[in-house]
């Protein structure tokens, strides 16, 4: 029973560790999310600030030149908002990043169907291992039963003594 508990585990460190390639340290984890926030913030400041560089680079080529190219830094400073928006809201963290939590459940790859079935007969088997457990129980509780009988209503002698 044990043995196959140790297996089972085994596998299932096997089939969620194998897929992402490594398992994680304390050092490679993300950053924390206030760390996180602060960098996508300071990202989206810098680039407001290019869209105000494009506009007043837009007036000094403007008043300078009076030339059709100021419109590029126009339309540089109305597109830089958009981006920066879209940047800041994706994060920094890649796919790779994701760290799951300990203990957590981790649904098998549907794509491998070797890796499926291996799960499913690692479940089959845990469960029938479970209900063989309480079979055993059950049976040694009735074979304890009628060894020693239903002595709940039997009076013993010191009770009608006392009378």
């Amino acid at each position: 029973m044990e043995e196959h508990r140790m297996k089972s585990t085994q596998r299932r460190f096997h089939a969620t560790h194998t897929h992402s390639g490594s398992t994680q340290s304390i050092t490679s984890l993300p950053d924390s999310p206030e760390l996180d926030r602060a960098h996508r913030l300071s990202k989206y400041v810098w680039q407001m600030a290019v869209r105000v560089v494009c506009f007043i680079g837009a007036v000094l080529i403007w008043t300078t030149w009076h030339t059709w190219l100021a419109v590029i830094p126009i339309v540089l400073a109305a597109v830089i908002p958009w981006v920066a928006v879209i940047l800041a809201n994706a994060g920094s963290q890649a796919e790779s990043d994701i760290v799951a939590p300990a203990g957590a459940i981790e649904l098998y790859d549907a794509v491998d169907p070797r890796l499926r079935e291996q799960q499913e007969d690692a479940r089959a088997e845990a469960y029938r291992a479970e209900q063989e457990r309480l079979r055993e129980q059950a049976q040694h509780a009735q074979e304890e039963w009628q060894r020693n009988g239903d002595r709940s209503r039997v009076w013993s002698t010191k009770s009608r003594t006392r009378r």
